[in-house]
């Protein structure tokens, strides 16, 4: 129960920053990245500094990790098909593959597992409508939800807490 109410304490702040919604959108795409690859790989260590070095919201991208790590334990088998269908049965990249896997660096980001592979094409696939959808969230909080979140006990009682004082803080 602590851990959801700090989650959720994570999400508010975010919408609830001076980070604009395409900030916040791009955030989300670049954390869905993270989260749908299943292992440790170069280009999840690439897309980390994305993050750090792009002008991205940060708390969107490390909580889309989150969301997106549970997203991509699901699709798996379907990462799984779409990385068997162009790393194996697509004979036509064969030797794309083979120049890939004998170059210095690259093999570091194991596009050579069908998860891999497969993962990063959903995230690709995802990039538009995860930022549109995002974005659009994010709107639609500030215009609509954001005063009456302010209005919960929950928020009430956060606000009274060093961390929120400390945060308010910097974020003005």
């Amino acid at each position: 129960m602590l851990i959801l109410i700090k989650i959720l304490k994570k999400i508010l702040t975010v919408l609830n920053s001076n980070a604009t919604p395409a900030q916040i959108g791009w955030g989300v795409v670049l954390g869905s990245f993270i989260g749908l690859a299943p292992f440790f790989c170069l280009h999840k260590f690439i897309i980390l500094l994305l993050i750090i070095f792009l002008n991205v919201n940060m708390g969107a991208a490390f909580l889309s990790v989150l969301v997106f790590s549970i997203v991509g334990a699901l699709t798996d088998p379907l990462a799984h098909k779409i990385g068997y269908a162009l790393l194996v049965n697509t004979n036509a990249l064969t030797g794309l593959w083979t120049k890939l896997y004998n170059m210095p660096v690259v093999p570091f980001t194991k596009f050579y597992n069908t998860i891999i592979t497969g993962s990063f094409v959903i995230a690709l696939i995802l990039i538009l409508p995860v930022f549109f959808a995002a974005k659009k969230f994010v709107i639609y909080y500030r215009k609509h939800l954001m005063q009456k979140v302010q209005n919960w006990k929950l928020m009430k009682m956060f606000k009274l807490t060093n961390f929120y004082k400390i945060y308010s803080g910097f974020s003005e």
